[in-house]
């Protein structure tokens, strides 16, 4: 009889990430949002966040993960259902998330990061800060004008009773075309703005583009704070895409990084040009952080620390005077840490946020919005992060070792490694040969070569021996 058991392999992803996390833990987390005396039973909340784990790891939808569940040996034995057990149907999953909210995910993504910690693999001194654009789940079409404010004059004479009306009202201007309406394909000649028009079907979705070079379409940013030794996500946050969203966001996650266990503070942080504002760099210093920030050229020199003739006794003018001087002297620390070989590494450093976005949208469906509203972007960003930081921490529990994996090749030859001569023998008493295999062509070449090292060594030792 066939069992789960021996269909999955051993050395398979899913495998590795059920020995090394330990998914009971959410149900402690959501046990205040379920009642146990009131509807049917609910699915298991370990369940459910497994089929999470697997939707997000092998970019698939609600429905497409129960699909693939409900054939696939492996995805079963990785949630605990054998041949015959039902699979949740994907209803199950949309109405989950919601019912968990936010608060419930960051704790996942909180769970495997303290776990990363727990084994050795974040150190957390050095971390960097980078957002991305992530496409809304809505087109363009979808544009509404905004409704326009009414001016008081003609709200006073609308609400005034006709009897009451002293002076004649004035005429009303000529009626204007009906405004177009979301759907509607033809906006020939139509200008979009943010302050102007909002999408139906995404209100929170924003109108953005980088550059000129860019066109301007409804996008999300998603801000991940990673840590540089282990390229482990301490943090991620979705906002609304606007001008001045990477710094709130990197100061908002620099907070909340406060929770996690970390064995040593926060000492130095690397960002972009993006996040080169005085305001941010003032309260990085105040929260002792080093803040090796990208200078744009127009601002690459020490700026003069403001003076003022005279004092003040307002409070206003006071703080504003006290802003500046830290601004200014944040700018100036900024500056001082800019050199040619800092910045080459800064550089380099900052490759690793981009290769994780790389990463999160190639192979985990970050490249467009799931969903619809910030809310749904935000569960996305957690549980993206939450895969990427799964796939790290396998790798540093089963880290490869190159001995141990040769040894385990040769074994699988039929080869043995003899300590006392330090060479290979053939265990099987029988000349090396290439088993056949199923391998590509470049396999192949690098397994023979492989076969005529090992018979060199071992006519080399024969040789040194008739000479012995």
């Amino acid at each position: 009889m066939v069992s789960l058991e021996e269909l999955v392999p051993p050395n398979y992803i899913l495998r590795r990430i059920d020995a090394a996390v330990d998914f009971s833990f959410i149900r402690q987390q959501v046990a205040d949002k379920y009642d146990a005396t009131w509807g049917r039973p609910s699915i298991d909340p370990e369940l459910t966040l497994r089929l999470y784990t697997l939707a997000y790891l092998f970019n698939l939808s609600e429905r497409g993960v129960c699909r693939e569940t409900q054939m696939h040996a492996g995805f079963r034995w990785f949630c605990r259902l054998d041949f015959h057990d039902p699979v949740p149907d994907h209803s199950t999953l949309v109405k989950t998330r919601q019912l968990w909210g936010r608060e419930t995910f960051q704790a996942v993504l909180r769970h495997v990061v303290a776990q990363c910690i727990e084994a050795g693999l974040v150190d957390g001194r050095k971390v960097g800060v980078d957002g991305t654009q992530v496409q809304a789940n809505a087109a363009i079409t979808s544009l509404e004008p905004l409704p326009q404010p009414i001016p008081l004059e003609r709200y006073i004479r609308e609400r005034l009773e006709p009897e009451e009306t002293t002076e004649p009202a004035a005429p009303d201007p000529p009626p204007s075309p009906p405004p177009r309406k979301a759907g509607d394909p033809d906006f020939h000649g139509q200008r979009f703005s943010n302050a102007t028009h909002r999408s139906t079907t995404d209100p929170d979705a924003r109108l953005y583009c980088k550059g000129e070079h860019q066109e301007a379409k409804l996008r999300y940013l998603v801000h991940n704070l990673v840590d540089w030794k282990s390229r482990v996500i301490l943090d991620t946050e979705a906002t609304r895409a606007e001008g001045h969203a990477e710094p709130r966001a990197a100061l908002q996650m620099l907070d909340a990084t406060q929770a996690l266990p970390l064995r040593h503070g926060i000492d130095e942080l690397q960002a972009d040009k993006g996040y080169a504002s005085k305001a941010f760099c003032a309260a990085l210093l105040e929260r002792g952080i080093r803040p090796r920030v990208g200078l744009p050229r127009s601002q690459n020199h020490p700026v003069p620390i403001p003076t003022w003739r005279r004092s003040t006794r307002d409070l206003a003018t006071y703080r504003k005077r006290k802003q500046k001087v830290q601004e200014a002297l944040a700018h100036n620390a900024v500056w001082a840490l800019q050199s040619a070989q800092t910045r080459r590494v800064a550089e380099r450093q900052r490759e690793i946020c981009e290769h994780l976005f790389a990463e999160a949208k190639q192979w985990h469906g970050l490249d467009r919005a799931r969903g619809r509203g910030l809310g749904t972007m935000q569960t996305q960003a957690y549980l993206t992060a939450f895969v990427q930081n799964l796939k790290r921490l396998v790798a540093w529990v089963f880290r490869r070792r190159p001995a141990a994996s040769a040894h385990a090749w040769l074994r699988a030859d039929g080869f043995a490694w003899v300590p006392s001569l330090g060479l290979v023998q053939d265990v099987r008493g029988q000349a090396p040969h290439r088993a056949p295999s199923r391998t590509s062509p470049l396999d192949d070449r690098l397994s023979r070569a492989g076969h005529d090292l090992i018979l060199a060594i071992r006519w080399v030792a024969s040789f040194a021996d008739a000479l012995g």
